[in-house]
């Protein structure tokens, strides 16, 4: 069985899931995700176009 609980708060967007608690911030067309394993990615958007692009930050280690 799986779930996800997301609750926005501001800018700050906090999901919950069977793997852990993941934090995303950010506003119009710049947001950074903090995913539960630890991996931060960096998301830039073009508004109204469909166009985004994706880059891992930094990812964690184990």
């Amino acid at each position: 069985m799986q779930f996800r609980k997301t609750k926005t708060l501001g800018p700050f967007r906090f999901t919950l899931t069977q793997r852990g608690l993941s934090v995303s911030a950010g506003a119009g067309p710049l947001r950074f995700s903090r995913a539960a394993d630890g991996t931060v990615r960096r998301t830039l958007r073009l508004p109204g176009t469909g166009i985004w692009n994706t880059k891992v930050v930094r990812r964690q280690r184990r």
